[in-house]
């Protein structure tokens, strides 16, 4: 650990402790994950040949996409969480709600997608600025800066001819029915990736008194239980968003996963 950290070959193993300290979790994290990731093959894309081109179902698309992301990130955050590292698999953790809000946002709201599309016009138009701020700083002569500018003022004008309004992430939780999640799970999550000065005391080790004994930054054991079952509910809600969208039978699934929440609930009440 000390020459390398969290890539030290001693923790390679590290998850063998996950699993003997969480066996439960554990097990059933690694199940969700077979069933969702096998699913992403087979959602199919709908596609209508006409006249004037092919035209792609966007809401399909763009949730099949989502629905990719979240289970790619999920898969991230156990691998990380297998190495003891609960800071930055928190990190991850708040990472696969801002690609399933929006998903279930879709499987909610017909051509809800097509509002995400169009609203994404606004990022554009803020990369513009800071691609202009910066040049600006380096070289205030710097003669790509007028061309840039030209595309931010066409950005601008596509905004305000639209009236098109950023779709943050809490937009994307209320479509989607998961306000709750949004002002639980994801806002404390968040307090980790803002290094927040709550999170940041999580790295001191202290005395009997309270005092500052040590800095720690080294594998960890503790909540992984929680985690894990935030984690194993929020891939289950996007299984449900695509089965719905794809119109593929989950409810199996569903329902024996539903039971398995339960129990890890049950669990973590019970272990305190």
């Amino acid at each position: 650990m000390e020459n390398n950290g969290f890539l030290s070959p001693s923790l390679d193993n590290f998850k063998e402790t996950i699993r003997k300290q969480y066996p439960e979790h554990y097990d059933a994290a690694i199940e969700v994950n077979c069933y969702a990731q096998q699913l992403q093959y087979k959602l199919d894309i709908q596609k209508n040949y006409t006249d004037t081109g092919i035209q792609i179902n966007t809401d399909k698309l763009l949730s099949a996409i989502l629905y990719s992301r979240v289970i790619s990130t999920y898969q991230a955050f156990l691998l990380i969480s297998q190495r003891g590292m609960a800071q930055q698999s928190k990190m991850l953790l708040r990472c696969i709600f801002e690609s399933l809000f929006p998903l279930v946002a879709i499987q909610k709201n017909k051509d809800y997608s097509q509002h995400l599309i169009v609203a994404d016009e606004i990022d554009r138009f803020k990369a513009f600025n800071k691609v202009i701020r910066h040049r600006t700083r380096q070289d205030p002569n710097d003669p790509s800066i007028p061309e840039v500018q030209a595309l931010a003022d066409a950005s601008k004008k596509i905004i305000e001819e639209n009236g098109l309004k950023k779709i943050g992430v809490i937009d994307n939780a209320e479509k989607a029915g998961l306000l709750d999640w949004y002002d639980t799970a994801y806002s404390m999550l968040s307090w980790t990736v803002h290094s927040s000065m709550r999170s940041l005391q999580e790295h001191l080790v202290l005395d009997g008194d309270k005092d500052i004994h040590s800095l720690k930054n080294e594998p960890e054991i503790e909540e992984f239980d929680h985690l894990y079952s935030t984690a194993i509910e929020a891939v289950v809600f996007a299984v449900i968003a695509a089965g719905t969208i794809f119109d593929v039978d989950i409810d199996a699934f569903e329902k024996k996963t539903q039971e398995t929440i339960a129990k890890l609930g049950e669990l973590v009440l019970k272990n305190g």
